[in-house]
């Protein structure tokens, strides 16, 4: 894995809208909070802008949530060169299309709104900023990483989640799924995925159905990982 294919993985763990962190009940909204519903198998994209700061590597994460579904043919018309040229930065990750798992996004504190742009008739607006370590970028998939998040994730009841289990017990649910890097990949694949994935040794993949509500809540952090695929998930902490 490159340098920079390596940094690329660790900002997109980074974006997404914020990922979870523990079975819990959600918080009563506040002023502060906006909840995004409906969302199970949306389509989604994210331009990342990679800039070099007095704090190291800086990745922004602009998504297209909530504004645009990112159509294909606007989202291939995007070059990398053009999109360097408008940010003016060192590099450019073009994230996507991802689709997500979960059914509602409660948002709040600084994972709520942020400045939109506009790239080739796609909306997309700013949702984090993340400073990964190259000790960080370089590790491989299904290693585990911190991520700065303040959301709440809700799984709806009677749907399936997707759920990666470490040897030492520990069980991360899927939040995203992606075709980048097997296009033929849909929703309707992933409760057999286990087919396409290079597990590690003593890791297993299965879908369960929750009977209630499975809400996963970040409040500050939020542990992730990835698969050999790119798509993403959050470990499930025990209260």
């Amino acid at each position: 894995m490159t340098i920079r294919s390596s940094l690329l993985a660790l900002a997109v763990l980074g974006g997404s809208m914020g990922l979870a962190c523990g079975p819990t009940f959600a918080d009563e909204p506040s002023a502060n909070t906006r909840i995004t519903g409906d969302i199970r198998n949306a389509r989604y994209c994210e331009i990342i802008p990679l800039s070099l700061t007095t704090q190291g590597l800086k990745a922004t994460v602009y998504n297209t949530l909530g504004h645009d579904d990112c159509p294909q043919a606007q989202w291939a018309a995007l070059s990398e060169a053009e999109l360097r040229r408008h940010f003016e930065v060192l590099d450019i990750v073009k994230n996507g299309p991802r689709y997500f798992i979960m059914d509602q996004i409660i948002a709040s504190g600084a994972t709520v709104s942020g400045e939109l742009v506009t790239l080739g008739g796609i909306v997309l607006e700013k949702r984090a900023e993340i400073f990964p370590s190259l000790r960080q970028a370089m590790e491989p998939p299904f290693t585990e990483q911190t991520i700065d998040r303040d959301t709440t994730y809700r799984f709806a009841a009677g749907k399936p989640v997707f759920i990666l289990t470490a040897p030492d017990g520990s069980a991360y649910v899927m939040q995203s799924y992606t075709s980048m890097v097997d296009p033929t990949l849909t929703y309707e694949d992933l409760p057999k995925l286990a087919a396409r994935l290079a597990l590690p040794a003593g890791w297993t993949y299965a879908m369960q159905t929750p009977e209630t509500d499975l809400m996963l809540t970040a409040k500050g952090k939020a542990t992730v990982i990835q698969d050999n695929l790119k798509n993403t998930y959050q470990k499930i902490v025990k209260n």
